[in-house]
């Protein structure tokens, strides 16, 4: 097919009342709804994915405390502890592997869709298991589905979204993790953990009714070259404004251009010498490792067993696991605010430095209890320390990675670079997740989080010299910066006021 007099005929081709094909399709797309408010509606069905995703995460924390009161006449090993809490982080590898794919071959939203009906059935498993062996089982289908969403979800979200909107919608991503987390333990504190997979299965399902009313990707359609639905989907979701339709007409020339090149080519290779795709990968593949080994995730996986060592009072363990996933939620919610105000950059960097700040902080303190130069544990000090590192963690190191991961790759690498990326994440998460009892065995708490901390450190000196700004910018713009340097900027200033 002739891509250029396709789009020829979108931008310049006439009717006879004088209006172009664009036009008149902008005209059959109207709506009682705003743009922000249709991108949120459908928005809000992958925040129902990433729920359950948290609820993947969170659920050992509940799970593992049960199951040795059920299996207090058994041995209940370290080993067996890492395997129920890590099987989850093991399987996402796996689900990682055919995000990127399935992305690209069944498009965003129906993807979504098929991924909501494997979650509900991983639940379902785990609320019937009889025994550990089917508890596992379990774990790894909702793992895998968790795997299969991380980079599915920012990617369409970020697709879907205005420049404007799209830092807040994909804070939201996280925001629904930290949520997730939440609910999960909220659940398992009041009901056994039975009952309470069940209503961790209802998340995927709510989201998967809210996907079957979305339209496509408008991305995903003009690489597909299916021009005429690009175009309605596009202006569904983002209205009809002299700056949107610039936008369209420049994201359908640029994708149609794009995919002659991928038709001749058709090779990873080439790719990867792409600078707007290699840059980017390597800084999500160090961003994404390093919020693993600041060991956020561990603390959602064992939070009970960590309670029990900060405040050294078993009565208040429940109470104070909450509290801190209270906490979590709150900081998500302010960088949603200031991600709009700040941008991208700053909260990271301020988030790296005070991370490493309360882990060390929390290790010295820990390390001063055990060698007794402290002889009495204070909850007031090592709960603050604790809640100050689930604060500044959650409002970048935690919360960046899966914001930014939808919006750094160029459409036509998307799947592709997300995919490697998060996979990447997968491996250090199933590694921190799977390791951290027997480091706390071996080294300590304080020890453990000192290892946190200075990686940590060596992460945010990283992010100090290559994480770019995105905030305010276009998809095509982030391209052309990292393909182009500073003239990418000029580049693309050029173009759009040219047109």
């Amino acid at each position: 097919m002739d891509h250029t007099s396709e789009l020829e005929k979108i931008n310049v081709g006439g009717n006879e009342n004088g209006k172009s094909e664009t036009e008149k399709t902008y005209s059959e797309v109207e709506s009682r709804h705003s743009p922000f408010a249709r991108q949120a509606f459908i928005s809000t069905g992958a925040f129902m994915l990433s729920f359950g995703a948290g609820a993947t995460a969170g659920f050992s924390s509940i799970l593992i405390p049960q199951l040795k009161h059920d299996m207090k006449n058994h041995n209940f090993s370290t080993e067996m502890e890492s395997w129920v809490a890590a099987m989850a982080s093991l399987a996402l590898l796996f689900g990682n592997m055919i995000s990127g794919y399935l992305m690209e071959k069944m498009g965003r939203r129906a993807s979504q869709i098929l991924l909501s009906v494997f979650y509900i059935g991983g639940w379902t498993i785990i609320g019937f298991a009889g025994n550990i062996h089917l508890i596992l089982f379990g774990r790894f289908i909702t793992g895998f589905c968790q795997g299969w969403l991380g980079p599915l979800g920012p990617v369409f979200v970020g697709e879907i979204s205005s420049p404007a909107y799209r830092g807040l919608f994909l804070a939201g991503l996280s925001l629904s993790i930290a949520s997730g987390v939440f609910m999960s333990h909220l659940f398992g504190t009041f009901l056994h953990w039975s009952h309470a997979s069940f209503l961790c299965g209802a998340f995927p399902l709510f989201g998967c009714i809210i996907l079957y009313f979305a339209p496509e990707s408008p991305a995903w359609l003009a690489s597909k070259n299916e021009i005429d639905r690009c175009i309605k989907a596009f202006q569904w979701y983002r209205g009809t404004s002299a700056a949107m339709k610039m936008e369209l007409d420049k994201m359908i020339e640029d994708q149609t251009k794009k995919k002659d090149v991928q038709s001749k080519l058709k090779t990873l290779t080439v790719n990867i010498k792409k600078p707007e795709f290699w840059k980017p990968l390597c800084i999500m593949i160090v961003f994404f490792i390093v919020t693993q080994l600041s060991g956020i995730n561990v603390v959602c996986a064992y939070a009970t067993d960590i309670m029990e060592v900060i405040i050294g009072n078993n009565s208040n363990t429940y109470a104070a696991m909450l509290a801190i996933d209270i906490l979590r939620v709150i900081a998500l919610v302010s960088a949603c605010i200031l991600l709009r105000r700040k941008g991208r950059r700053p909260l990271a960097l301020f988030s790296g430095v005070f991370t490493t700040c309360s882990l060390i902080l929390l290790a010295i303190y820990l390390y001063m209890l055990e060698k007794r130069i402290i002889r009495h544990i204070s909850p007031i000090i090592s709960l603050s320390l604790m809640a100050i590192y689930v604060f500044v963690s959650n409002l970048g190191i935690s919360l960046l990675p899966w914001n930014m991961v939808g919006e750094l790759f160029a459409t036509e690498t998307k799947g592709l670079g997300s995919g490697i990326s998060v996979m990447m994440t997968s491996v250090a998460f199933f590694g921190t997740i799977k390791t951290a009892p027997a480091m706390f065995k071996s080294f300590g708490h304080h020890g453990t989080y000192l290892f946190y901390g200075i990686s940590t450190l060596f992460g945010t000196i990283f992010l100090y010299f290559y994480l770019p700004e995105t905030r305010g910018k276009t998809l095509l713009q982030i391209a052309e910066e990292f393909r182009y340097g500073d003239k990418g900027r000029k580049k693309e200033t050029t173009e759009l006021t040219s047109v």
